[in-house]
């Protein structure tokens, strides 16, 4: 049996639907969308034989699929598998309406919120409610290094650096923005959710290439401007 989309198909229909599966791969940032089909924010590549479209049009891809009820197999994401993340945050009445505002916008946004509000309680609260391998980018290689220890004592885990050196992947990893706009291509397929602290960073400096080239699904973005 295989999973085309959101079927699950006998051999036999596998076979009939080979010449024309849609097939959905990760390459350097970049999503390829291989079969006789256009989907929307691709473009040709004579090279590949495909489609292709910047990593961050992963999600928009699957829902076009799935809306227009399209068969395809989906070999995008390599996520690291990740623990049951028990938490004990109990979040103020406003951290709890950030959140769930954002949960409810498809689990894509940015938080706003002033400086010593408690956006990083916010942010490990919303991964261990996905419950799903979560990478966070940050500025400075101090608040790598702050972020690491708040993941590490609210989930009893070892948390991955990728920054000052350091390149450990983990269920959850910290890394700094040089480091994830230079590995962005080889990692962007990894985590199901990423986390912009100080995302007003984001689109200086050749950054926004970073939020581009990540496939992941759920993003969150967080600012106190």
């Amino acid at each position: 049996m295989q999973r085309l989309g959101n079927r699950t198909l006998s051999t036999n229909s596998v076979k009939e639907h080979v010449m024309n599966q849609i097939r959905l791969t990760y390459e350097k940032g970049t999503i390829l969308v291989k079969g006789n089909i256009r989907v929307p924010n691709t473009a040709w590549d004579s090279r590949s034989n495909a489609h292709r479209a910047m990593a961050i049009y992963y999600k928009d891809i699957l829902d076009y699929l799935e809306r227009s009820k399209i068969d395809f197999s989906d070999d995008v994401l390599e996520l690291i598998p990740a623990p049951l993340f028990k938490s004990s945050i109990k979040l103020r009445r406003y951290q709890q309406d950030a959140l769930d505002s954002w949960l409810m916008a498809e689990k894509r946004g940015v938080i706003v919120l002033p400086t010593g509000s408690g956006k990083t309680l916010i942010a490990l609260k919303a991964i261990s409610t996905l419950n799903l391998s979560a990478i966070v980018i940050v500025p400075t290689l101090d608040l790598m290094g702050q972020w690491r220890s708040q993941i590490s004592e609210e989930f009893d885990v070892e948390v991955g650096m990728y920054g000052g050196g350091e390149h450990i992947l983990q269920p959850i990893t910290v890394a700094t923005y040089d480091t994830a706009y230079i590995t962005a291509g080889e990692i962007g397929n990894r985590f199901s959710l990423v986390i912009f602290d100080e995302v007003h960073h984001l689109p200086s400096s050749g950054y926004a290439h970073i939020a581009e080239m990540f496939a992941s699904p759920y993003r969150m973005g967080l600012t106190a401007t």
